[in-house]
């Protein structure tokens, strides 16, 4: 079940970024900040390409997996990593399903886990351009302008904070590039989506890469 809850928060919070040099002027979280969360909302059903990379100070390399998110509803949601192993976990309402590879699938409930329960009603309402659920859970703010931004997000909840520190979702008009997680522990979990997660793929992407398909960039120099 942690390494559940990990997965969770890193897809959940959902999102944040010291480390990605912005310096565009924030602006006011008003109604373009409205307008660019509503543009946000899927489809239902939708999917989308994902490429995930941790970085941690523990860790040699990041841990990279990539695969599919599918969102099919408010408070259901499907995360299938297809390399470098399969795994998927489900989340319909209360309850999560993880099956990994021919192993029993693993089953429990987020009642179990309220900071948990917390992050997926959040990135469900993300993903359904609900813009006062996301309000009522995070300090919301805006950088850049609609052709090209960045929303910050800062968990309002103690407990998520206590896990999730910020999270930062990075895109162009409709449609997000990236979302980067800021950990308690200083860990980065940075997830790539859409056409940012398409193409070639270095054999070792490093941070650099990853902080260029943010910015909606490629071809940016290795490590």
């Amino acid at each position: 079940m942690k390494g559940t809850y990990r997965w969770v928060a890193r897809t959940a919070g959902p999102i944040a970024a010291a480390c990605l040099a912005i310096t565009t002027v924030a602006i006011a979280a008003g109604p373009e900040l409205d307008s660019i969360l509503k543009r946000l909302a899927r489809p239902v059903p939708s999917s989308t390409p994902f490429i995930e990379a941790r970085f941690s100070g523990l860790l040699a390399r990041p841990l990279i997996v990539s695969g599919e998110l599918q969102y099919l509803g408010p408070g259901s949601l499907v995360r299938r990593v297809e390399k470098p192993y399969q795994e998927t976990a489900e989340i319909r309402g209360n309850a999560v399903t993880v099956r990994r590879g021919e192993a029993q699938p693993q089953h429990f409930s987020l009642d179990q886990a309220p900071q948990m329960r917390s992050l997926v009603t959040s990135f469900s309402a993300l993903l359904a351009g609900d813009v006062a659920t996301l309000r009522r859970s995070f300090t919301l703010d805006l950088h850049g302008s609609e052709s090209d931004w960045t929303v910050g997000l800062t968990p309002l909840d103690p407990r998520v904070h206590e896990s999730i520190r910020s999270i930062l979702v990075t895109g162009s008009r409709g449609d997000p590039r990236c979302l980067t997680t800021f950990q308690a522990n200083d860990d980065v979990d940075l997830m790539l989506l859409g056409n940012a997660a398409r193409g070639s793929v270095p054999a070792e992407p490093g941070r650099e890469w990853f902080d260029a398909r943010c910015r909606g960039t490629r071809g940016a120099a290795q490590e």
